[in-house]
């Protein structure tokens, strides 16, 4: 079972791709966004603790998809 996210914003440079899910680290110190980096790094924590696989595909200037793919699902 997979779950994506996808959306249509500055996207992330490929440089980074790599970065972008350490605690506290931001893409792009100087947006005026709100935020301490923690989001991404807390959904790389939560797909690891379900033994998931989390990955990014971004394209500056086009947007970015993340995926969460889970090897077991559970039925309730």
């Amino acid at each position: 079972m997979a779950l994506s996210v996808r959306d249509d914003g500055m996207g992330i440079r490929e440089e980074e791709l790599d970065k972008i899910f350490d605690r506290f680290y931001r893409a792009d110190a100087s947006r005026s966004t709100k935020g301490n980096g923690l989001g991404l790094s807390m959904v790389k924590k939560i797909a690891e603790l379900h033994d998931a696989e989390l990955s990014v595909e971004s394209t500056e200037g086009v947007g970015s998809t993340f995926t969460v793919v889970f090897s077991k699902v559970v039925a309730l």
